[in-house]
């Protein structure tokens, strides 16, 4: 059995990018944190599976490299292992592949601009015109989120506006984003950090309204690793959950949950298309995203052939007529989709497309509506009223390692500051 330290500077729950980014951040200025995670890896979502000769992540996952630091940064943790690919996401318009993601479409008319309203369509209609907003960005949008524009926070919008745009291009490990979650736990590792897998959090000691300490499981075993930081590198209504005493009940509310499934089918040929990431709006198509990983590396398939990844975003009910299906059924329309609405492939390699794997994300994110805002907001309203919690908040990869290297800061400075006394 692994030894289980009994205490720590700081326990980070969760192993994503935010919970490596927070270790790694504390570990190189001397502190010692544990990072607990119930995955047999590190990563979280930000994990590279392995089929035979295929390679791909669960889902695509661009790191948003702004400046020269954090591209440093990622050369100092993977050397040679990262490569620049040339090409921004793409999306379809009138049957054809065009530059730019939906969002980065622009109109070339005079705008009918609309006032804002906290809602998408507003802050979408506010910025491009409401008659450009219906025809090349509500289908998409409200493909993925389920719900009408005008019923969807318009933070959603802004979120997806400045941290999620790649125009040129975007840098990627060779061995897919999994080999960044790696080396990250590595160089916490190395830097005296520890890194337990396999780990989840069972409950977080809070009495008295401040961190004491993080019970953990471990082959059945029980441990208790005293700390007076905890790093919540996961959600705030599951962090809230745990909470020993109780939360209050205001504080855990039921919140209704987005559902993602991702078909990866192999056509038995070579690439698709020239592109890494692709968005999809067309109704009769079951995905809205579509990524060939040999696009972002060449490492993840053989020379001559190629997988197909598929998001398939809905609700993880039995009514919905996505996730109603099962794999096999959903793995048959995507095919479908690829030799008819989209016309990628010919009906024969359509029909030969055999499935890698289907995964399954029941509860992918919260739904973005409006009426649910107070309700996904109070976990995370709580627990800052707890002394010695820090919530690492984000979503892209880059995004959520900054946001986790901020609660390190914060926690730095906090010891700094009691050595100091």
């Amino acid at each position: 059995m692994r030894a289980i330290p009994g205490n720590a500077d700081a326990v980070v729950v969760g192993a994503g990018p935010s919970g490596l980014g927070a270790a790694l951040a504390m570990a190189r200025e001397g502190a010692r944190p544990i990072v607990v995670d119930a995955g047999p890896v590190v990563g979280g979502l930000c994990v590279t599976r392995r089929r035979g000769d295929f390679g791909y992540d669960i889902g695509g996952h661009i790191p948003f490299v702004t400046d020269e630091p954090r591209l440093d940064y990622l050369r100092e943790l993977l050397g040679d292992r990262l490569r620049w690919v040339d090409r921004p996401v793409h999306c379809v318009r009138d049957g054809k592949l065009v530059r730019g993601r939906y969002l980065d479409q622009r109109p070339t008319v005079p705008l009918d601009a609309i006032a804002e309203d906290g809602s998408a369509a507003g802050e979408l209609g506010s910025r491009f015109g409401a008659e450009f907003v219906d025809a090349v960005q509500r289908p998409y949008l409200e493909k993925v989120d389920g719900l009408p524009l005008e019923l969807i926070s318009a933070d959603r919008v802004r979120r997806l506006l400045l941290e999620q745009a790649a125009p040129e291009g975007f840098w990627f490990p060779l061995g897919g984003i999994g080999e960044l979650m790696d080396a990250m736990s590595a160089a916490i590792t190395e830097a005296g950090g520890t890194v337990l897998v396999d780990a989840p959090a069972r409950h977080i000691d809070l009495t008295g309204g401040r961190a004491r300490a993080v019970e953990i499981a471990v082959n059945g075993v029980t441990h208790r690793i005293e700390t007076p930081d905890v790093v919540l590198a996961i959600p705030a209504g599951l962090a809230a959950r745990m909470a020993t005493p109780d939360a209050p009940e205001w504080a855990t509310p039921s919140v209704e949950m987005r559902a993602v499934a991702i078909v990866y089918l192999d056509l038995a040929r070579t690439r698709i298309t020239d592109e890494p990431w692709i968005q999809v709006d067309d109704p009769r198509v079951p995905f809205a995203r579509a990524f060939e990983p040999v696009n972002w590396s060449p490492e993840m398939a053989p020379e001559d052939r190629t997988v197909i990844g598929l998001e398939c975003y809905c609700a993880p009910t039995a009514d919905d007529p996505v996730w109603s299906l099962d794999d096999a059924q959903l793995a048959g329309a995507c095919a479908d989709a690829l030799g008819g609405a989209l016309g990628w492939v010919d009906a024969t390699t359509a029909r030969s497309a055999t499935t890698v794997e289907v995964i399954r994300i029941q509860n992918a994110y919260p739904s973005p509506a409006l009426a649910q805002v107070p309700a996904i907001s109070a976990p995370a309203t709580w627990l800052a009223t707890q002394s010695g919690i820090h919530q690492a908040r984000g979503s892209a990869v880059i995004d959520a390692i900054e946001a986790g290297e901020g609660t390190a800061e914060t926690i730095l400075a906090g010891r700094a500051g009691s050595l100091a006394g």
